[in-house]
């Protein structure tokens, strides 16, 4: 307890501004900060991560520990990110078709690119949804439009040569993988899974959905607008419905994983500041008042789950409940009206 405390007070100078509970700091760092004090590792008290967001100008890499922009990479068109086994990978739109780069997650550097011409990821309206790393191959899995039906690729982690197809779906609008499942999600509110053998599709029974989320040990969860949740644990096809924890709107794309064994759900409320709720059978809740809704949803990571609040990269820690900004995003007036979207966060 020392240590997190300890940690949570160099975090907030490391930020240079005061945090309260549940309110969220009024004071934005600077497009490009810069650490006034070394806060490398916060002596151990949190690991060092880094969030992804697409932006107008290309993906960025905001480091937690001092909120500096650390590289930017160009990107086209629709753009997807994700991070896993230790890998960071983008994908974006290109002139004939897809392009996916393995990307070094701590100069920003380009390790390998591939090309699939007239191919077509499939738009989520966020920054992630469509690309996923399998974590028991590390395979990097792309899901593409094919028409009304979607087709989700397998390629090579560290070449990006193709792998052959990993399943196919007749509808899909976020691709999760964890353990050895992979799930197809349709927000119209069926999930395609597929384990060992053939895929099959699940009815959760809740109508439309607007989220979907898979932990590391494949339990998925997923929600509608109301914050009505639906869970599928690993192994299984059985349903188990969790009514909302509280009067308010489940956040679009706003259910996280956070670790092995917790999800991170984003709600919609009357409330005047940011706030989290104590652990509810492996759920925390982040409360978010109308005005601050994230836009394109919600990641989490160990301690803390972040998001995009108009042109501020933000975060909350998760047991302690103090937010913060990270960083406000400017452009050039070509960039303006751009949203800016999260789309991964990985360790260093």
């Amino acid at each position: 307890m020392r240590r997190l405390l300890l940690g949570a007070v160099l975090l907030i100078l490391a930020c240079e501004g005061a945090a309260t509970l549940p309110a969220p700091s009024q004071k934005s760092p600077a497009a490009t900060p810069s650490a006034t004090i070394d806060v490398s590792d916060m002596m151990g008290g949190f690991p060092q991560t880094q969030l992804y967001v697409v932006t107008g100008e290309g993906v960025k890499s905001i480091a937690l520990l001092n909120h500096a922009t650390r590289f930017t990479i160009e990107t086209s068109g629709s753009v997807q990110v994700v991070a896993g086994n230790a890998q960071v990978y983008v994908a974006d739109e290109i002139a004939d078709g897809t392009r996916i780069r393995w990307i070094d997650k701590v100069t920003g550097g380009i390790l390998a690119t591939r090309a699939e011409p007239g191919r077509k990821l499939v738009y989520t309206g966020t920054g992630n949804g469509s690309l996923v790393v399998e974590p028991t191959t590390g395979r990097v899995l792309v899901m593409f439009a094919d028409g009304a039906r979607r087709v989700v690729e397998a390629f090579d982690a560290y070449t990006l040569r193709p792998l052959g197809r990993r399943m196919e779906a007749g509808c899909g609008d976020r691709v999760l993988a964890a353990a050895d499942r992979v799930v197809v999600a349709c927000l119209a509110g069926t999930l395609v899974i597929k384990d060992a053998g053939d895929a099959r599709i699940v009815d959760v029974g809740l109508g439309p959905l607007v989220a979907a989320a898979m932990r590391a040990d494949g339990t998925t969860l997923v929600g509608r607008s109301d914050g009505t949740l639906a869970q599928i644990d690993p192994a299984k096809a059985t349903v188990e419905k969790i009514e909302p924890f509280r009067p308010g709107q489940l956040v679009a794309d706003g259910i996280a994983a956070v670790d092995d064994h917790t999800f991170a759900v984003a709600l919609g409320t009357s409330d005047l500041d940011v706030g989290i709720s104590e652990l509810r059978r492996g759920r925390r809740y982040i409360s978010f008042p109308g005005k601050n809704i994230p836009i394109g949803g919600l990641l989490a990571d160990g301690f803390f789950a972040y998001w995009v609040d108009g042109a501020q990269a933000k975060h909350i820690d998760l047991t302690q409940g103090f937010a913060e900004t990270m960083t406000t995003f400017t452009g050039s007036p070509a960039r303006i009206g751009v949203p800016m979207l999260p789309g991964a966060v990985s360790p260093f």
